[in-house]
């Protein structure tokens, strides 16, 4: 008997015209590391809210079947006493957190459970400094940036030792070193301790290096469960819209070519030792130069100066210094991601060029705009900002009212605000939940509500915080294509990211910060292939980036950030070397 049994598991939210979970019936053994994934809203954070008794304790609606934990079956044991075998760490932080400070909040869990002082005084300490937030001790849970407010909720649930860990999407707001941070003390967990981790995550590169099952949800039914190279080698798997890792893509790719890759290569340093004994090394000096990327090519921005920042900062009353003397000009339909470590101060510099934060010293201009002069509102018509967490931004009883308010507030004509709504929820595929509420839908289909609010009104510039959170493969490349045709009309687009393969795939201008200051601004290109620079702003270079890397002394270029043109030069290569 597994640790985790569920039978017959079928869950219908209250009013709903469909069950989220339908028949879903699996056994997950002790010390097993799972990945569930499948589409934005198959049901994936239903199931999960049933392993801890939300479902059906906290939630209303429907329940037929059984899910038992540990022995305990969640339908006759309270919410507490499930807490103690299966820790849930939610996909928004902000749902999790109730102390004022770090250390009362990591406390609270063990305060409930009765542990004695001294030893919740050791416990709080050794986890704080295993997420990597021990500095952050004494500090106020509302002065936190997303990635550390998430790395609180984690300790949170690991001070108090359960036997299962179920994570929804638990590194969606981290940095990449700080998610691999995370994954890595997840493994240690899994391996040393035995602890059974259920995860639910987008980032498949990096989850697909630590998991050793993968469960598949479509409609609210499980559609296929098995290895990571049986599933991300499988066709099926494409059809049903899940991400696949880059490096087995590539594999896929030229086998498909005809090319002999064994098995199935789920990282780069699998598929460079399968590489490298197929080809002589280069002589000195041989190594193959950079190839331009799409900025130097395309040419498709103008000089034309849109966005001025001049030498701001800025302290927060708490005295935590997010921005020193940073300057950055942005021109006109320029496409640019901000990426860094968690508290660099790309929020806070994103928030600068609409008005809702004002510099305490230097200036932010749009156009010849001052903005500090100018009203928030007045500001915004021209900048649209999506944040962060899209639960500070919704607030309409439906998806068709929220995505109609800012229009009729702008004062767009009656027809003007219908076709605009109407053609914001075709393009993010929300059509279906239109007189739905935003609070009842998944994390990642509230992000799409909240960006298509923005997208409607059309801003010349768009300013997207974090828009690949909780969301699937289909909808990012959705969204990358999107953006793509926004570059070509010459609107200007602006992300704040931790996505790197999202950002390789584009290829903008890249800046990065790091302790309230920009450590470097250039080409895709030339960013992501800085290991060094990298490394101290915390973002880790795209998988493929990192095979090329170990291909320099064999005469390959050392650029190469994406699946498309890492097909082209291996697959010459090696049909070379074939000969």
């Amino acid at each position: 008997m597994g640790i985790v049994e569920v039978r017959g598991l079928t869950y219908s939210y209250p009013n709903a015209s469909a069950p989220a979970l339908k028949d879903v019936n699996f056994s997950i053994g002790e010390g097993e590391f799972v990945l569930l994934t499948g589409p934005s809203g198959c049901g994936k954070t239903t199931f999960c809210r049933c392993i801890n008794g939300l479902v059906p304790h906290f939630y209303n609606g429907v329940m037929k079947g059984e899910v038992v934990v540990d022995g305990l079956s969640t339908l006759d044991h309270e919410i507490v006493e499930l807490a103690q075998k299966a820790g849930l760490i939610f996909q928004n932080p902000d749902n999790q957190i109730f102390a004022l400070t770090v250390e009362k909040d990591v406390a609270f869990g063990l305060e409930n459970l009765g542990v004695p002082k001294q030893r919740m005084v050791e416990e709080i300490d050794r986890v704080l400094s295993l997420v990597g937030i021990q500095q952050l001790k004494e500090r106020g849970t509302h002065e936190l940036s997303g990635g550390q407010k998430q790395r609180l909720t984690i300790a949170g649930i690991l001070a108090m030792h359960p036997k299962v860990i179920v994570m929804d999407e638990p590194t969606s707001f981290l940095d990449p070193l700080g998610a691999k941070k995370i994954f890595d003390v997840l493994a240690a967990l899994n391996r040393e301790h035995g602890m059974t981790i259920l995860l639910i995550e987008h980032r498949m590169d990096l989850a697909v290096k630590y998991v050793n099952r993968i469960i598949i949800f479509d409609e609210g039914k499980v559609v296929k469960d098995g290895s990571p190279g049986e599933i991300f080698f499988s066709d099926e798997t494409r059809l049903i819209g899940v991400g696949i890792p880059r490096v087995v893509e590539l594999s896929r790719r030229l086998k498909n070519r005809g090319l002999n890759i064994e098995g199935v290569p789920l990282t780069s340093e699998e598929l460079l030792a399968q590489l490298k004994p197929r080809f002589s090394p280069a002589e000195r000096g041989a190594e193959r130069g950079a190839i331009q990327g799409l900025n130097e090519l395309a040419g498709e921005h103008s000089h034309s100066p849109l966005v001025r920042i001049e030498g701001i900062s800025f302290t927060y009353p708490t005295g935590v210094r997010a921005l020193s003397d940073v300057s950055l000009t942005i021109n006109r339909g320029e496409y640019v991601a901000i990426m860094g470590e968690n508290g660099a101060g790309k929020t806070t510099l994103v928030k600068q060029m609409n008005g809702l934060l004002r510099p305490q010293e230097g200036k932010v201009y749009v156009g010849d705009v001052d903005v500090s002069k100018t009203s928030v509102a007045s500001i915004s018509r021209r900048v649209g900002l999506v944040f962060q967490n899209p639960d500070d931004q919704l607030f309409a009883e439906d998806v068709d009212e929220e995505i109609g308010f800012a229009l009729r507030n702008f004062g767009f004509p009656v027809e003007v605000v219908s076709k605009r709504v109407e053609w914001a929820l075709n393009l993010l595929d929300l059509e279906r939940y239109r007189k739905s509420s935003p609070f009842i839908l998944s994390g990642g289909e509230r992000k799409r509500v909240a960006l298509a609010s923005v997208l409607a009104w059309d801003p010349d510039i768009l300013v997207l915080d974090e828009p690949t959170i909780g969301q699937d493969y289909g909808q990012k490349e959705r969204l990358r294509h999107f953006l793509q045709q926004l570059r070509a009309q010459g609107k200007t687009v602006i992300i704040v990211t931790h996505d790197v393969e999202f950002v390789a795939e584009g290829q903008p201008r890249i800046v990065l910060m790091a302790g309230g200051r920009i450590e470097a601004d250039g080409p895709a290109k030339t960013i992501m292939t800085d290991f060094a620079t990298l490394e101290r702003c915390s973002v880790a270079p795209p998988e493929i980036t990192r095979l090329f890397a170990g291909l320099l002394g064999y005469g390959f270029p050392g650029d190469v950030l994406d699946v498309d043109e890492a097909v082209d030069i291996l697959a010459g290569r090696l049909r070379e070397a074939e000969k």
